[in-house]
């Protein structure tokens, strides 16, 4: 692991050479975003990097340039965005109220990760059919139709619409939900429907 200032260093050589392909300078460094010390500094950090095989100089008294363990500590360790303590309590807050359909929840948290990170951002909910029953429920839509709703530990939501053969009422409606959910709850979905 690298210090602080070493890695702020390293990501702003990084940075300027994807950008220019030219061997980057102390001085440049020395006036990039996050790095707070003398061209003097920069060029001794500079080359103990190049010592650690993060940083190569192509030609006497020409920038460096980075190395691919360079570039290897750039994307593991430094392209990675942290989350300070505010972004870290709104993700919490955000979860702690999510509800609803899942997909309205992929799409809310893609929002809040885009937000945080400026970067693009994809959410894959987990596999449907693994999910486990959390609740389910019995409501009708007609005299002999019904809607079956399962919750899932994923926070998703099935729903079947089930024709019945005969016409129930409320009371039937609740003793059969009691029954389901009690042969239900805790399995898969793929148990349940498949």
């Amino acid at each position: 692991m690298l210090d602080e200032r070493k890695a702020s260093i390293l990501r702003a050589v990084v940075e300027e050479y994807i950008q220019t392909a030219q061997p980057v300078g102390s001085g440049h460094v020395a006036n990039a975003p996050g790095v707070q010390v003398s061209s003097a500094t920069v060029r001794n950090d500079m080359a103990a990097l190049e010592t650690e095989g993060f940083l190569a100089q192509p030609h006497t008294s020409a920038g460096r340039v980075p190395t691919e363990k360079g570039y290897r500590y750039f994307v593991d360790a430094l392209s990675h965005p942290r989350l300070d303590r505010a972004a870290a309590q709104q993700v919490r807050s955000f979860f702690d109220q999510a509800h609803g359909e899942i997909e309205q929840m992929l799409a809310d948290t893609t929002r809040l990760l885009t937000g945080l990170t400026d970067y693009a951002a994809v959410v894959v909910a987990p596999a449907h059919e693994a999910a486990r029953v959390r609740s389910v429920q019995l409501v009708s839509l007609a005299p002999s139709v019904v809607l079956f709703v399962a919750v899932l530990g994923s926070g998703a939501i099935e729903k079947r619409t089930i024709e019945l053969a005969a016409e129930a009422d409320e009371v039937v409606l609740a003793v059969a939900a009691r029954h389901l959910s009690n042969a239900v709850v805790g399995e898969s979905l793929a148990a349940v429907v498949g």
